[in-house]
């Protein structure tokens, strides 16, 4: 029953036959109390509803499942009282570790004051780098800087920043590349060109029209998420802004759909089932050894090119 390697096949079929037969059910609770493993993983999200946040959950779920655990999810809608009952209960239930990408106004001290004992926690798309845990995360930094820095080759001198929560540590570092990139250039900053919202396509839809709106008007405009964009890219037709046209457009993450639209979207890169795989790992290496150093891995990003980046603003305009 445990997968002991010197236990024939045949052994193995007959007394797995009997088991069907009989209904008998592993007590995981049992064995719990003898290996202090309960071979159970949370699993903290903030929208399941987002194509990369669902898509980071299957790769996380497929990591984990090939380790032998099984996941708890919790679906945070970026309610930081949430996440930490769920974490609570988790460290209640002798969960072997934690895979958290935390809520919007996580602090440090909701890890530190308030969830004393928790299991091994591993950060994954978000992270809190005050508290020097494990993480697995994105480049944003450098995601917003080529993206920034493709547009201002275009010639774009006004380029919005649309979307994204500024408690979140992936916004802030997307924003600090966006800075970085314009500081290079020699490019002033104008707050007015920064609008924070909810990641949701209809953040996106309806800040077309605070762009239309803008005076003087941004030439570009760069989305914190895919959903942001995708909105994006539909509420600028509708305003008369065409990206390709008379608009440039970068969205993030390449959700399946980017290909798709009319006109193509342009996007920077993160690789989700990457993300979840070295999250998985961490983790299983944090409960094997829980004093080594920290795992912070950082994952490359790169622009795709599509058809919605590619408005050249005419020199002198």
């Amino acid at each position: 029953m445990r997968g002991n390697q010197r236990i024939s096949a045949a052994t193995r079929e007959r007394v797995q036959a009997a088991l069907t037969e009989l209904g008998y059910v592993y007590q995981r609770s049992a064995v719990s109390l003898r290996t202090s493993m309960t071979h159970t993983v949370g699993v903290v999200l903030n929208n399941v509803s987002d194509p990369f946040f669902s898509s980071l959950l299957a790769s996380l779920e497929d990591a984990l499942a090939a380790s032998g655990r099984s996941l708890f999810l919790c679906h945070t809608n970026e309610a930081v009282s949430r996440q930490t009952e769920f974490i609570r209960k988790m460290a209640e239930y002798n969960a072997d570790g934690l895979i958290v990408s935390p809520a919007a106004g996580t602090a440090p001290t909701h890890f530190r004051t308030k969830l004393g004992g928790i299991p091994p926690t591993v950060f994954a798309s978000r992270t809190v780098f005050e508290l020097g845990f494990d993480y697995v995360i994105n480049d944003d930094r450098e995601t917003a800087r080529i993206a920034a820095g493709r547009l201002l080759d275009l010639g774009h001198r006004r380029t919005a920043f649309v979307g994204g929560d500024p408690r979140v540590s992936c916004f802030l570092e997307r924003f600090s590349g966006y800075r970085e990139a314009l500081e290079q250039a020699s490019v002033g900053f104008d707050t007015a060109l920064i609008r924070s919202s909810v990641p949701t396509r209809k953040a996106g839809f309806n800040a077309a029209r605070w762009i239309a709106a803008l005076s003087p008007r941004p030439t570009a405009a760069i989305c914190y998420n895919g959903s942001i964009a995708l909105g994006l890219l539909v509420g600028l037709q509708k305003e008369g802004l065409h990206p390709s046209r008379n608009f440039a457009l970068i969205g993030h993450e390449n959700v399946e759909e980017a290909y798709m639209t009319n006109p193509a979207l342009s996007v920077t890169t993160v690789d989700r089932d990457e993300m979840g795989k070295r999250a998985a790992a961490a983790l299983v290496e944090r409960i094997r050894h829980p004093e080594s150093p920290p795992r912070q891995i950082v994952l490359r990003t790169e622009l795709i090119i599509r058809e919605s980046c590619n408005f050249r603003l005419p020199s002198g305009s």
